[in-house]
């Protein structure tokens, strides 16, 4: 049995989306007004030890094949985390919901459940803002091709869930800006004329992991947006 811990906004949209009074065995609220949820292949989340982990790629593959969706994995969590960290959980919510269609349907409920999980876990890692937050991508024995095509896809899905979610370019200082305009550049890296030696893996490395920070600092400075305009208006 595997346990989770996600805040009272996610949960709020988890109700919206997928509850029904069937499901009522399967949760327990807790004092802390968090629940405590089980049972989602391959997501970690400990109420003794709060580490987030994303699931095996290959298990969440496998896992929302019968969704059929028309992207990766690593291009759909790309995409989640731009809505993420523009601040836009409902909008990204709502893309989430249009692209699974009807999440009462039981063909459809299972892998939408775990699509959710990987939403709600990339919402939380984002928050915490203590470097717990990962790329979804291949495990690192897949072939270098293979995983440097997934972060690429990880990095155009992040461009276009930051662009959906309505940023604007005006909105970000200019290290911040510069971070994005990185990431996107990203997405158009030549995965096909990888050389599978030490070097090529030494640059992934260091690209995943620029990437990473990138991610944080972009949701850092759009989160201060967000606190300054909510200052400006408070004001007037």
């Amino acid at each position: 049995m595997r346990f989770y811990l996600f805040s009272n906004k996610v949960l709020n949209i988890f109700f919206d989306m997928f509850l029904s009074e069937s499901d009522s065995q399967h949760f327990w609220h807790m004092p802390s007004n968090r629940l405590l949820f089980y049972d989602l292949t391959g997501f970690i989340m400990s109420d003794t030890s709060p580490i987030l982990q994303l699931p095996s790629y290959r298990g969440f593959v496998d896992s929302i094949a019968s969704l059929a969706l028309p992207f990766s994995a690593s291009e759909l969590h790309g995409l989640m985390c731009g809505y993420l960290c523009a601040g836009a959980l409902q909008e990204g919510t709502s893309y989430l919901r249009a692209i699974m269609g009807n999440t009462t349907n039981k063909v459809v409920r299972a892998p939408a459940l775990v699509l959710f999980a990987l939403y709600a876990v990339s919402q939380q890692q984002l928050e915490r803002f203590d470097f717990e937050f990962q790329l979804f991508l291949p495990e690192d024995e897949e072939p270098l091709s293979v995983r440097a095509q997934a972060f690429s896809e990880w990095c155009i899905g992040f461009g276009q869930g930051i662009t959906m979610a309505g940023v604007r370019e005006e909105q970000l200082d200019e290290e911040t800006h510069e971070s994005l305009k990185h990431i996107q550049e990203f997405g158009r890296l030549d995965y096909s004329a990888l050389d599978i030696d030490e070097d090529d893996e030494r640059a992934f490395i260091e690209v995943s992991e620029y990437t990473r920070m990138a991610v944080l600092h972009i949701r850092a400075d759009l989160l201060s947006n967000h606190s300054n305009d909510s200052s400006s208006e408070t004001a007037h």
